[in-house]
């Protein structure tokens, strides 16, 4: 577990660095504080890596590292900013701070966290001393997304909901986009939207702009450009949530307002109206960032078992036949395990449906727990039913993977709240060494060999692992 030390006025920009790194496979946790004085007591918890954020009550980034070098912390030391600077880019490194990035930049500080922990020799023991954490569905979805892009990327599919738009590239914050012909008009609007915190997009005329559009969804579009304002009404519903036209007088607020704008803001960008406008406008920002928060959370729930924390009955439905084209494209073997728990009514019958699902979760874990991370991939796909997905993995190493499962599984009592409770599993497998193209039916026509598999398993006794073939469809 990584401990993180950020030092970051706004909330909503620490969580998004947070998750982040976790999206990227760095177990976090966090102290973000917001002053000198909570800063040194946070360094007495002897964090792992230092993020400085924003000034705040006083309090930069130098003295900060000043700090951390006086309380001789091992702590790599990050600048994380808004806006680059060469000459603090220069000092911060030269004061012996580990990198300066942009938070526009946020995939660039996961490698830099990665590398500068490396050398950590502190750190490495005691993450091998600590209990592995267990993963949480972000860890979970964040695995099972990136192999959806690995099919994406075999297949050369067009999938736009491949992870590339939802966690393995972090989706970018919603952001204003300004188009203003005026360069006095469009810097006073730069440096009070930089100054309200709100990310920012810059596009030079208006078919840059509505290719920007185009490709991403942005809270807020300010411009002084009519064509626009009414070229970007006939985009996809959404593309800018809200317009706001830059007009200089009645007449162009008018015309702007015609156009299909929301609102319109005066042209000097001063005065009392205009404050209040973009008090309004940060709201959206902050809406935005909610929506798509919760858009994000809604795909996570509808890939991942949250019980189990593998992948559902869904993802499995979804996936398992693009693992079989992406096999059937690159001449690969591929295996498919059935996997059930023995007896398991009677765990439900004897220990009631609490214990059950302590069971299903701790079975879970054991499941994945030995598979191959980034490859393999598990999903619940009944009530005590699991499949588990071995892509390149022929037929007899896909029997000695099931073996080990089972022997996981077996090894030793589950941990419950009414005491320890011995599991069993039953295994059936299809293996084949080499997919090469042939009937439609190919993913149902493994899933029913494995499946007719783990009931022979069953019916010879559980606790044990059946090979399928062909005639046991």
């Amino acid at each position: 577990m990584i401990r993180v030390l950020m030092v970051e006025q706004d909330a909503l920009s620490a969580e998004l660095t947070l998750r982040t790194l976790r999206s990227y496979g760095l177990h976090c946790v966090c102290d973000r504080v917001v002053n000198e004085e909570d800063f040194k007591k946070a360094l007495s918890h002897s964090p792992d890596v230092i993020l400085f954020c924003t000034d705040v009550q006083d309090f930069n980034g130098f003295a900060a590292l000043a700090i951390a070098k006086s309380a001789k912390s091992a702590a790599p030391f990050f600048f994380v900013l808004e806006q680059h600077d060469e000459f603090v880019a220069r000092r911060a490194v030269g004061a012996g701070a580990a990198d300066y990035i942009l938070k526009s930049e946020l995939r660039r500080l996961v490698a830099a966290v990665r590398g500068a922990l490396r050398p950590n020799v502190e750190y490495e023991r005691r993450t091998r001393d600590e209990i592995a954490p267990t993963p949480d569905l972000n860890d979970t979805a964040t695995f099972l997304f990136e192999r959806r892009d690995v099919l994406d990327r075999a297949l050369n599919s067009g999938d736009p909901s491949s992870l590339s738009s939802i966690m393995n590239r972090t989706p970018p914050a919603p952001a204003a986009l300004v188009v203003v012909v005026s360069e006095s008009v469009r810097e006073r609007y730069l440096k009070v939207l930089h100054q309200a915190g709100i990310a920012l997009e810059v596009a030079v005329n208006v078919s840059d702009a509505l290719s920007l559009l185009s490709e991403r969804v942005h809270a807020l579009l300010f411009t002084d450009q009519l064509e626009l304002v009414s070229a970007a009404r006939q985009l996809e519903s959404g593309s800018a949530t809200h317009m706001v036209f830059i007009g200089a007088g009645p007449a162009e607020d008018l015309e702007g307002l015609r156009a299909g704008a929301n609102e319109v803001m005066p042209a000097e960008a001063r005065g009392e109206r205009f404050w209040a406008q973009m008090t309004v406008a940060r709201r959206l920002i902050s809406f935005a960032e909610t929506l798509q928060a919760a858009i994000a959370g809604n795909r996570i729930l509808s890939t991942i078992d949250e019980l189990t924390r593998c992948g559902n009955r869904r993802y499995f439905e979804q996936q398992f036949p693009r693992e079989v084209a992406r096999a059937t494209r690159l001449h690969q073997s591929l295996s498919l395990l059935m996997c059930d728990i023995d007896h398991f009514k009677s765990v439900n019958d004897l220990h009631g449906h609490r214990a059950g699902d302590e069971v299903l979760r701790e079975f879970g874990d054991r499941l994945t727990s030995g598979l191959r991370l980034g490859q393999d991939w598990a999903a619940r796909i009944g009530g005590e039913e699991f499949a588990v997905v071995l892509p390149e993995t022929g037929r007899s190493q896909a029997v000695a993977i099931a073996e080990r499962l089972r022997e996981l599984i077996s090894a030793t009592p589950f941990a419950a709240a009414v005491g320890s409770i011995e599991v069993t599993a039953s295994l059936g497998v299809c293996g084949l060494e080499d997919v090469a193209p042939g009937p439609e039916g190919l993913p149902a026509q493994m899933v029913l060999i494995a499946d007719a598999a783990l009931y022979r398993s069953k019916r010879d006794g559980r606790n044990r692992v059946t090979v399928g073939s062909p005639h046991d469809r």
